[in-house]
C-alpha cells in the first residue's frame, strides 16, 4: 500500500471511530464457517467474509475496531461504539460530512438510504473526496440503538473502488446485530416522564405510553406549531451526572415539524435532555439541554 493510501485508510477508520467515546465493545473472533468463508465478530456485530478477498490486519485491528485489506488498496472496516447518550444513524452521518468536508473535492454520492438487513435498518451513504492528489470513493452503512452506535465501511482510490465494491456489499449484506435493550430502565422512566407537561413560554411536552411525542409551541395546543416523533430515555446517565433517583435522561427523536401551518426540518435528528427529579419552590423540575445550556420549567398536567 503507497503512503497516500495508508493516509487515506487511516482516514477512512478516522470517520468509522468518530461516533465518540469508544467503549464497552468487547473484542473480536474470527471463525471458520466454510473452506474459505470466515466470521468476524465485533460486540454485537457479526459478518462474514471471504479470506481470499479479504485479509484481516490486527495489528491495526482494536476492541472497538476491525480492519481488512484487498487488492487495489481497498480497505474494509467496522466500529462499534457506546457513546454517552442515545444515537440516531442519521447524526452518524452528520458527524462523519462533518470530517469529510473538511477535504478537497468533498462530494456525496449518494444521500442517506435506509437498507434492511437481516431485519436491521442500516442508513448506507457514498461519498468521493481528495486526499494528497488521490481521488478515494468510500461506502458506509452507520445503525444505532440506544447508546450503541456501529459502523460498516469500505473505501478505496477511485481506480480500484469499483473491483471490490460488490465483495464489499456482500459482506455488509451478511451483519448481524444483537445491542443489549435498556428496556427496564426507559420503562421506569416513563413512569416519571408520561403524561402532559407545561413548559412556560417553551410551550407544552405530550409524551404517551408508547414512546411517542408532541411538542407544542404554546399551551394551546396549536396542531399548526409543532414537532413530533419517538422519544427515548433512562433512569440514569453518566454525562448528566446522574444515578436513578436523581434525575431522568430524555432524548427526543423528531420525525415532522410544522411551523405557521408549514411542515418542514428540524435542525437536529435527535435532542437530548437531562431533568433533575428534585422539584423548585414552585414545583416545577428543571430540564436542560446539554448543547444549547437552555433550561426549561417543567410542570405535570
Amino acid at each position: 500500500m503507497n503512503m497516500n493510501m495508508k493516509k487515506i485508510a487511516g482516514l477512512g477508520m478516522a470517520v468509522v471511530l468518530l461516533a465518540g467515546m469508544l467503549t464497552g465493545c468487547n473484542g473480536q473472533k474470527d471463525a471458520a464457517a466454510s473452506e474459505n468463508t470466515k466470521q468476524a465478530m465485533l460486540g454485537g456485530l457479526t459478518f462474514l467474509y471471504d479470506d481470499t478477498v479479504w485479509v484481516p490486519n490486527p495489528e491495526e485491528a482494536t476492541d472497538t475496531s476491525l480492519r481488512f485489506a484487498t487488492d487495489n488498496n481497498g480497505i474494509l472496516g467496522a466500529s462499534c461504539a457506546k457513546e454517552a447518550y442515545y444515537q440516531h444513524p442519521m447524526g452518524m452521518v452528520m458527524v462523519s460530512e462533518q470530517l469529510y468536508d473538511t477535504y478537497d473535492n468533498f462530494v456525496e454520492l449518494k444521500e442517506p438510504t435506509i437498507v434492511t438487513v437481516n431485519g436491521r435498518d442500516w442508513y448506507e451513504w457514498m461519498v468521493q473526496y481528495e486526499e494528497n492528489g488521490v481521488t478515494v470513493k468510500s461506502i458506509h452503512r452507520y445503525a444505532a440503538e440506544n447508546y450503541y452506535a456501529y459502523t460498516l465501511s469500505y473505501l478505496a482510490d477511485e481506480a480500484g473502488f469499483e473491483t471490490n465494491k460488490e465483495a464489499a456489499l456482500a459482506v455488509m449484506d451478511t451483519a448481524k446485530l444483537v445491542i443489549p435493550d435498556n428496556n427496564e430502565a426507559e420503562e421506569k422512566a416513563k413512569e416519571f416522564l408520561v403524561g402532559e407537561w407545561d413548559l412556560g413560554t417553551a410551550g407544552y411536552l405530550v409524551l404517551t405510553e408508547d414512546e411517542t411525542y408532541t411538542w407544542y409551541m404554546d399551551a394551546a395546543k396549536d396542531q399548526n406549531n409543532m414537532h413530533t416523533g419517538t422519544y427515548g430515555c433512562d433512569v440514569q446517565n453518566e454525562s448528566f451526572g446522574f444515578v436513578e433517583g436523581e434525575g431522568v435522561y430524555l432524548v427526543l427523536f423528531p420525525e415532522k415539524i410544522v411551523v405557521d401551518g408549514q411542515e418542514g426540518m428540524t435542525g437536529s435528528v435527535k435532542y437530548d435532555y437531562g431533568i433533575a427529579l428534585v422539584p423548585t419552590e414552585e414545583g416545577a423540575y428543571q430540564m436542560i439541554n446539554p448543547t444549547t445550556l437552555t433550561i426549561y420549567e417543567m410542570t405535570k398536567q
